[in-house]
Order: structure tokens, then C-alpha cells, then sequence
């Protein structure tokens, strides 16, 4: 939820020590204040010197992006992340803007080995296009896998759908 609102908040920086372009610091967001932009309870007039229209801005923002409708990330993050993600959104919010769906992907590896800048077995989507073309990836992409499994995707499948789409 913090995201909807952290680039009104954040002056680009994650530590609060830039203002950002609503123009609040970090101690005038008060529980009261959060409880007005996140759970649409009355302005708390005479206990903060945030305009209610600057404050307004902020719930606008939140509203526009919740409740969440599908929520994705790494299979990893199964245990921890995604896990919490739901305890803490049921636990704050009414049901209402709770997370309509949450999905899982699988790894993505680049010809049976885990894709990693560290090592190098790494491919970028736009160095892919650029050596394969957007036809074979998309063919390359479709055969590397779905749901939770790890992608596998690999260079002889995609070098195989160029040969496909460009013979006669």
C-alpha cells in the first residue's frame, strides 16, 4: 500500500531525509493520517498541519491502485514475502481491499543454468529480441514453461524457430 503513495512522499530517496512533492516529512504521517489516506476515516482536523486536499491527493493515489488485482512474484518468496503480503492485508484493511489474486512464477534459466549477471548467463529481453528477433522469443518463451515451473529458455529452440519462420 505504501507504494501507491512513496513517490509523493520520497524526494528519491528511501530514507526520508528529501522531502518529496507533497511536501510532508516524515513525522507529520501520524497513524490518524494514515488511517485517513488508507482507510477512508475523517481528516484529523486540528491534530496535523497537512492540508486535507494534500492528504486528499495521497488517498486518490491509493484508491486508484487498490484493492490489488493480481499480486506476482518468485516462487520464492512463497514462505515470506507473499505470505505476509496477505496476513498483513487482512489484517489492516477491510475485506473489500484485499488482494484479488495472487500468482507465482517459477526461475527463469537461460539454457538449463540459472540466469545470473554475477556469472554472466544472462539475457536481456531487449539483447534477446536483437539476436533472435521478437517471433522466435515469443516461440523460445512459449516452449520455456508456465505456471510455477522454472522457464528454461534456450538458444537452439530459439535459433530453431528462425530456421521455422524464415524457410520457404
Amino acid at each position: 500500500a505504501f507504494y501507491t503513495v512513496a513517490h509523493l512522499l520520497q524526494g528519491g530517496v528511501f530514507d526520508g531525509s528529501v522531502v518529496g512533492p507533497a511536501g510532508i516529512k516524515p513525522e507529520q504521517m501520524t497513524r490518524k493520517v494514515w488511517d485517513y489516506v488508507f482507510l477512508h476515516k475523517d481528516y484529523p482536523k486540528g491534530e496535523t498541519d497537512i492540508p486535507e486536499e494534500t492528504l486528499a491527493k495521497l488517498r486518490r493515489e491509493f484508491e486508484y491502485w487498490y484493492p490489488v488485482d493480481l499480486r506476482v512474484s518468485g516462487k520464492d518468496l512463497i514462505n515470506n514475502h507473499l505470505t505476509f503480503f496477505l496476513y498483513n492485508h487482512t489484517a489492516i484493511f477491510p475485506k473489500a481491499l484485499w488482494p484479488k489474486g495472487v500468482r507465482t512464477n517459477g526461475h527463469l534459466l537461460l539454457n538449463a543454468e540459472k540466469m545470473s549477471k554475477s556469472t554472466g548467463n544472462f539475457l536481456t529481453l531487449k539483447d534477446a529480441v536483437d539476436k533472435y528477433s521478437a517471433d522466435a522469443m515469443r516461440f523460445a518463451m512459449a516452449n520455456a514453461g508456465d505456471a510455477s515451473d522454472d522457464a528454461n529458455f534456450e538458444d537452439d529452440v530459439a535459433n530453431l524457430a528462425i530456421l521455422r519462420l524464415t524457410a520457404n
